[in-house]
């Protein structure tokens, strides 16, 4: 009686991950992919495209459409609906895991690169202003590009496909961790580089910058009252993006930090089904990173302007296209 009680919670527990997958993880894909696209789109606008700040958002939200669809995207057919377009294949596994990885965390570091720029502009220290320059910017997007093309090479061999027990005995593509290389691999690149580090850095540097906040308004009396609101909005912005990542990231690093302490150990398949579970919660919380368009709107009156000004450029370019039709 216990073992038939135990399987039903089984697949229970299997059936419920499947479906918060195909569900959940559908509609956040959706609206993440919706919100990354106008995010380009309005930042893209004349107001924005000028700055240095916006320059590395432009990027990172490239990034995270990029992400969105081989990441996400793939893990939704294969564990939602059970559809695999890998083929069995190891070579497709390791190349996507590490394109996955290297836009995600060129995507959190470009981010955390747009907080210090805020930082260095809201200074009272005219040194620091140099590094917010545009020219700047560009470089340190190349080679933050660069950098992580790089030092992301671990992930390729450390990505395989195996058998997952709570997959319906499926093939899927991840980082098992078996050998000490890949289990510092693992530690190091999901937990700290792409987990604790980028929130815990844009954090600091928005407390900093709120904290330089009112200097802003007297070494910026020569310009202009709108780009004065422009800076502080942003400032704003990236204060906001700074918590809402800190939730994002932190309960997916943790979880990965408990795995990776416990991987040795004997589980019971309970056990295991309820951490599988609690690891499809919080990835999908993690996609919530994907989300900054949406604090965007709801903390800058401007950014809500420019966003209807892009929307509508379009609706009028659609709309001319059919007239001459």
């Amino acid at each position: 009686m216990t073992n038939d009680t135990d399987c039903t919670t089984l697949q229970s527990y299997s059936y419920m991950s499947e479906q918060i997958t195909k569900y959940i993880g559908v509609f956040l894909y959706i609206i993440c992919l919706f919100g990354t696209v106008l995010n380009i789109l309005t930042l893209l606008q004349r107001t924005y495209k000028t700055r240095s700040c916006t320059l590395y958002l432009i990027t990172a939200s490239a990034c995270d459409f990029a992400h969105l669809n081989l990441e996400p995207l793939s893990n939704i057919l294969q564990y939602g609906f059970n559809y695999d377009w890998t083929i069995n294949s190891l070579i497709y596994c390791k190349t996507k895991s590490y394109l996955a990885y290297v836009f995600t965390v060129t995507s959190g570091t470009l981010t955390t690169s747009a907080s210090i720029t805020q930082y260095f502009l809201s200074s009272d220290k005219s040194t620091r202003w140099y590094y917010a320059r545009r020219h700047i910017g560009i470089r340190c997007i190349k080679f933050t590009f660069i950098f992580w093309f790089i030092v992301s090479i671990p992930i390729l061999f450390c990505s395989d496909r195996f058998y997952h027990i709570f997959q319906k005995e499926r093939l899927i593509c991840s980082n098992p961790a078996r050998h000490i290389y890949c289990y510092t691999v693992q530690l190091l690149y999901i937990c700290l580089f792409n987990g604790f580090l980028p929130p815990f850095i844009m954090l600091i540097f928005g407390l900093l910058t709120h904290r330089n906040v009112h200097h802003l308004g007297q070494r910026t009396r020569h310009k202009s009252i709108r780009i004065q609101r422009i800076n502080q909005q942003l400032i704003s912005m990236l204060i906001l993006q700074a918590i809402k990542s800190t939730i994002a990231s932190i309960p997916y690093s943790i979880f990965n930090c408990y795995w990776l302490s416990t991987i040795s150990n004997h589980k019971a398949l309970l056990l295991q089904a309820k951490e599988n579970l609690i690891h499809q919660f919080s990835y999908l919380l993690f996609w919530s990173n994907y989300t900054s368009f949406f604090i965007y709107i709801y903390s800058s009156q401007i950014f809500r302007h420019q966003c209807m000004k892009a929307l509508k450029k379009i609706i009028c370019c659609r709309s001319g296209e059919r007239e001459r039709r």
